[in-house]
């Protein structure tokens, strides 16, 4: 075990709750999370023990004595969103500080670095995302009109989610709005004539907005015996799906479009 000076605990204890936090907000799975903290506690030659939900994280560490030595937890305000770099950042630094050895001034310093990474361009991420949906508009059969009805139905929306988040709008609430203006933009193309199908871009413009990730780490956590994170998760999913079904039915309704 590592000899440790008298605030070690306490600063480790810290990075830890603030590297668990970060997962979280990353949408890391529970496992992967509590993985990467223990292999943390472990190469400073202490055991933690972690107390994980969807939203908060606490954590004991121990001594080789198996005293306690520090007792914290961490809440998370903001929603959880899905950011890969982040993820694999954290994961990558783990291994670094296990195997180099590393002080704690070296983590605390990687930790933020990895936290810090600039995102993309929020005119790139609105060009990419559109050009997905346009391209999955044509893989479902739909013509270089509709592409370009979806590219921007899709774009419509995800620029309105993107305001109501930053505007802290309720998550639900963001759904259902986003489905209905970008299916509004395919209803609005449709009745003018611009459009003269309905189907494909109307099933293609709120792609965007699948949760695929808490379903995935939902199915990942109920294997892995997360089984109230799993169910957290896919409930917080379901609830998020029905808000797309319920944004495409009311403008189905609105246009009065029986298929």
């Amino acid at each position: 075990m590592s000899e440790y000076y008298q605030n070690e605990p306490a600063e480790l204890g810290k990075i830890l709750l603030q590297a668990g936090i970060a997962l979280l907000k990353a949408g890391a799975g529970s496992k992967r999370i509590i993985t990467n903290l223990n292999r943390f506690a472990e190469a400073f030659g202490y055991e933690a023990n972690i107390d994980l939900s969807t939203r908060n994280i606490s954590l004991t560490l121990h001594s080789g004595s198996q005293e306690n030595i520090f007792s914290g937890t961490r809440s998370m305000v903001s929603q959880p969103g899905s950011d890969f770099r982040v993820i694999a950042a954290v994961s990558r630094l783990s291994w670094d500080v296990k195997e180099k050895k590393s002080t704690l001034d070296f983590t605390y310093s990687e930790l933020n670095k990895a936290l810090r990474q600039d995102n993309y361009h929020r005119v790139v991420i609105l060009f990419l995302v559109g050009l997905a949906g346009a391209s999955f508009c044509y893989t479902f059969g739909g013509n270089f009109i509709e592409m370009g009805i979806t590219f921007l139905a899709t774009v419509t929306g995800l620029f309105l989610k993107q305001e109501m988040v930053k505007r802290k709008f309720n998550t639900y609430l963001i759904t259902y709005c986003s489905a209905v203006i970008a299916a509004l933009v395919i209803g609005i193309s449709w009745k003018s004539g611009i459009n003269s199908t309905f189907d494909h871009a109307f099933a293609t413009c709120t792609l965007f907005l699948i949760p695929g990730v808490p379903l995935i780490n939902s199915f990942i956590d109920l294997m892995d015996g997360y089984i109230i994170n799993g169910v957290d998760r896919g409930i917080n999913a379901s609830i998020h799906a029905f808000g797309i079904a319920a944004g495409l039915a009311t403008i189905l309704y609105v246009f009065n479009f029986k298929g």
